[in-house]
């Protein structure tokens, strides 16, 4: 996606966003569009300090049983962006913060996006590790992953492999 793209879609979104607020303001009035604008940042805060306490914790207990907390991590960012957009003015942010925010569809969405397929790296005391999910191929279409004609390696990727890793330095 190139600068202009998400230029003029951070523009149109913004645009779209004081559309609806004025459209609000107009139905219910001004005073009482902001007085809702701010009340939805505030609850917004409450639910991220104590929802994110909620991730942090699970992430730490997966972490001490040797687990990788995929789960956990992706719902860590989605909390990071759900309070943001929580404390942007407007309605639109407002409902895709919340939605980011509450249990239920954040780990709805969580457990898509691992689905999905993600590479996630992980930076501990004596090294680094990972984690790579991938997802299948419906229909045998074109695995843009496969090994080419007249390439020098042997890998292939198979369908619903994860694999696990870490690596430690020792020239220290």
């Amino acid at each position: 996606m190139g600068f202009g793209r998400i230029f003029f879609f951070i523009f149109g979104f913004a645009l779209l966003e004081v559309l609806v607020l004025a459209q609000v303001a107009g139905a219910i009035g001004w005073p009482i569009t902001i007085i809702v604008t701010v009340i939805t940042a505030l609850l917004g805060s409450y639910l991220f300090r104590r929802q994110g306490l909620d991730t942090w914790v699970r992430l730490n207990q997966r972490m001490q049983q040797g687990e990788m907390p995929g789960q956990e991590m992706v719902e860590g960012m989605m909390l990071l962006l759900g309070g943001a957009l929580l404390i942007t003015p407007g309605f639109i942010t407002d409902a895709v913060g919340f939605a980011l925010l509450l249990p239920g569809s954040r780990r709805w969405m969580a457990s898509k996006v691992i689905k999905k397929g993600t590479l996630q790296g992980f930076t501990t005391v004596q090294g680094a590790g990972f984690a790579y999910t991938r997802t299948r191929y419906p229909g045998g279409g074109a695995n843009p992953f496969q090994q080419q004609p007249g390439r020098n390696d042997d890998r292939t990727i198979t369908g619903g492999d994860t694999i696990e890793g870490e690596s430690h330095r020792t020239d220290r």
